[in-house]
């Protein structure tokens, strides 16, 4: 997994009148819940947007420096404005890298399957797969060779062979992908 770092500062304005004066300013406001406290921080919006669009999965792993201090989380939650189509509110989870999450990783299918010769479509119905496991073990996403199947063939979870330490809740008989007629 990726990581990425965000420079990020305490904040001590709170209330929704503070906090709107300080979007205004350029500044998203977040905090960071963990290790026994919640800490209220602001980064620069251009910094967060840059964060958001490098990242190549929706668990986003993060360095922060927190006034020259590090800490590492990830991103549990986005508050956006979409009418502005504007991030509004970010809030971390601190973890370590032995700390056991719970999380979506996308699915990739690789290769051309056979069927797509006799005439049919790659049907993808699982985009993203629920995982558990350590952060440390998180994989940017769980690859599937669908090169073997034919028309009318599906993809089942037993056929993908997860990272080690990575599990899922869902059972075998779970169709992530299918080669159809159009």
């Amino acid at each position: 997994m990726t990581k990425h770092t965000l420079k990020v500062n305490k904040r001590e304005a709170v209330g929704t009148g503070k906090l709107n004066a300080l979007r205004a300013q350029g500044f998203i406001p977040g905090v960071i819940y963990g290790n026994g406290e919640n800490i209220n921080v602001q980064a620069t919006a251009s910094d967060v947007r840059v964060l958001l669009n490098e990242a190549d999965t929706d668990s986003i792993l993060v360095n922060l420096d927190v006034d020259g201090k590090a800490v590492l989380a990830m991103v549990k939650d986005i508050q956006r404005n979409w009418l502005k189509d504007g991030v509004t509110h970010v809030d971390f989870q601190a973890v370590t890298p032995d700390t056991v999450v719970k999380t979506n990783v996308f699915v990739k299918l690789n290769g051309t399957p056979a069927g797509v010769a006799m005439g049919g479509q790659v049907n993808q119905i699982i985009h993203e797969l629920p995982i558990k496991c350590a952060v440390k073990d998180i994989p940017a996403c769980v690859q599937a060779d669908i090169t073997a199947l034919k028309l009318d063939e599906s993809l089942r979870m037993a056929q993908v062979e997860l990272p080690a330490n990575v599990t899922t809740p869902y059972n075998g008989t779970v169709v992530l992908a299918s080669v159809v007629k159009p």
